[in-house]
């Protein structure tokens, strides 16, 4: 009689998420995540191909994670704003996740940057300032503005500077605004 398998790939997947919430990427080890649910590491090269193909899988849950979750939060009354503030709030409340994701450059960095560029896009398709611009012209006050957030975020993350909401909502909505000049 066959063995039945007691470890599923679901559970995996949440144990090496967690690994990478709380100790990045540094901790993303077969074995690492194999000791966190007190088994070998049989069953996650049962389940996965390898550790690129559990990378794959990880970065749809933290998708899911992060636009259900994390950009879900109402902040302003300004969608774009709420985008900006929940990124760098994330930034504060899980700097070590935040880092792992943005910082370690250890995930395909093209996908995790798609993730925040798909949701401050639709949010554009909400705002006045931005509705009526073309896609190209959306793409570019993105690429304006998210660089300010990114570097705000990677600040905060780092600790170098604090989080005061007042202060980040004038910088955002200067930023956001600075980009929108520099298109038209």
């Amino acid at each position: 009689m066959a063995r039945k398998k007691t470890i599923m790939k679901s559970s995996i997947l949440d144990t090496a998420y967690e690994v990478v919430r709380k100790e990045g990427f540094d901790g993303f080890t077969a074995r690492n995540i194999a000791k966190e649910m007190n088994c070998s590491t049989q069953p996650i090269y049962l389940e996965f191909k390898n550790m690129n193909d559990l990378k794959r899988e990880l970065i749809i849950r933290i998708k899911a994670h992060l636009t259900e979750t994390i950009y879900t939060q109402e902040r302003t009354e300004h969608p774009v704003l709420n985008d900006a503030l929940n990124y760098l709030y994330f930034a504060k409340e899980e700097s070590t996740f935040f880092k792992a994701l943005y910082l370690e450059n250890r995930l395909d960095a093209k996908k995790v940057y798609t993730i925040s560029r798909d949701v401050v896009l639709d949010s554009f398709n909400e705002v006045s300032e931005t509705k009526e611009l073309t896609e190209k012209e959306k793409e570019k006050v993105f690429g304006l503005f998210w660089s300010s957030v990114h570097g705000g975020a990677s600040f905060i993350a780092q600790e170098l500077v604090p989080l005061h909401e007042e202060d980040l909502i004038q910088y955002l909505n200067q930023a956001f605004q600075t980009s929108l000049k520099l298109v038209q």
